[in-house]
């Protein structure tokens, strides 16, 4: 009994079209291998433990033997792998040596899980696992084992959301993920700076959601960071961002007021799919601060339009300022604005003033200022609203 007694290609058609049938956790189970830890056969957009493959595929050609199992034969390039390519079939191999290869994998991962979800979009754990989209029961799965020829200190493969404590923070376009506090702060930075070189080297990560038994699964690239709030901005999609938003850029295009905003319905919703990015973007250029209210909690801060959303403004940080939750209520409600020319906040003359509102530092106090023509529509809107002229 040898491996390279398998000369039937049919033979190892039949082994994929079993593995389908079961799914890979059984079909294993049955015959008795471990999920691949290095090859796989690739094969009509799906991805096989090719070990396993090959054993099962000996059976169908020699029934009177049998499926050889895992301790009967060699794996690997020597044996199996050779096998199976001189029947025609693809393998490939998961220990990236270069970002260009790793890149490569990761999309052929992304491709099986694709083709092996149920009729809700969804996949077995096992699916997700034995790709090694994810490993473990922590928030990020960085499998430094597997990476380290890649990079050094490892990149991060998968991002799991609970939901359970950000719930707002995912979307259909993409996800606010927040960086892991576990306690170990070593594990915990090395994480971190796993994650963020899967957004330096463009390599794409998986978002992991559980589902009951079921696992979610996005395709996602870390588009950027900010370090004082702790968050990544990861968003969903097929290709890699242009630009990583790792530090304030803000000065270095031309001010927009208005346009370049993308907006859709989704049922009675507005969905803004840059809005993730303007608050990273907001907190890049200020910090995640209230400087009216002296907050500096970052889940307590959000990112408030000066020219809102709804009235066409722009994604432009400088048409931001970070505010808390509370505030930014207010500020919506045009119960307070920002002169331009004191920068300082002014209440309607009826009310509420500023200390039932929470501010207690009125004057903005700030390394980088709003754009002036932000600070100015908002106010003459402001006045129009509450029925002043100019």
């Amino acid at each position: 009994m040898k491996i390279q007694d398998l000369t039937d290609a049919g033979a190892v058609e039949k082994a994929l079209a079993e593995f389908d049938d079961l799914g890979g956790l059984a079909f294993r189970k049955r015959y008795k291998f471990g999920p691949s830890t290095q090859y796989f056969l690739s094969h009509a957009g799906r991805l096989y433990d090719a070990k396993a493959i090959a054993g099962v595929a000996y059976g169908y050609q020699h029934p009177a033997t049998g499926a050889l199992n895992n301790k009967q034969f060699d794996g690997g390039e020597a044996a199996t792998n050779k096998v199976l390519r001189r029947l025609g079939f693809t393998i490939v191999d998961s220990h990236s040596e270069s970002v260009d290869a790793e890149r490569s994998w990761r999309l052929l991962v992304w491709e099986d899980l694709v083709s092996r979800r149920n009729e809700a979009g969804l996949v077995t754990p096992d699916a997700v696992r034995s790709v090694g989209a994810y490993g473990n029961f922590r928030g990020i799965w960085v499998d430094s084992a597997r990476t380290k020829k890649v990079h050094p200190t490892g990149v991060a493969v998968g991002l799991k959301h609970t939901g359970q404590h950000y719930p707002d923070d995912f979307s259909d376009t993409g996800v606010l993920y927040h960086y892991p506090v576990t306690g170990r702060p070593g594990h915990d930075l090395a994480e971190v700076n796993a994650t963020k070189t899967a957004a330096e080297l463009k390599i794409p990560v998986f978002v992991i959601s559980e589902v009951g038994d079921f696992r979610g699964v996005q395709l996602a690239w870390v588009e950027g960071w900010e370090d004082e709030s702790h968050l990544f901005l990861v968003r969903f999609g097929e290709a890699p961002p242009e630009r990583i938003i790792d530090r304030d850029r803000s000065e270095e295009e031309p001010f927009s007021l208005e346009g370049n905003r993308r907006r859709k319905r989704q049922g009675a919703v507005t969905i803004r799919p840059d809005q993730a990015r303007f608050k990273i973007e907001v907190f890049r250029r200020y910090g995640p601060r209230c400087t009216l209210s002296g907050i500096a909690v970052p889940e307590m801060i959000e990112a408030a339009h000066l020219r809102g959303d709804a009235d066409g403004g722009s994604s432009d940080a400088r048409n931001g300022l970070p505010m808390n939750a509370a505030l930014h209520r207010a500020f919506d409600a045009h119960l307070f604005a920002i002169n331009p020319d004191t920068l300082t906040a002014e209440v309607r003359p009826e009310g509420p003033t500023l200390d039932e509102l929470g501010i207690v530092h009125p004057k903005l106090a700030l390394p980088r200022l709003p754009h002036r023509d932000a600070l100015a529509w908002r106010y003459a809107e402001w006045l129009r609203r509450i029925g002043h002229t100019t």
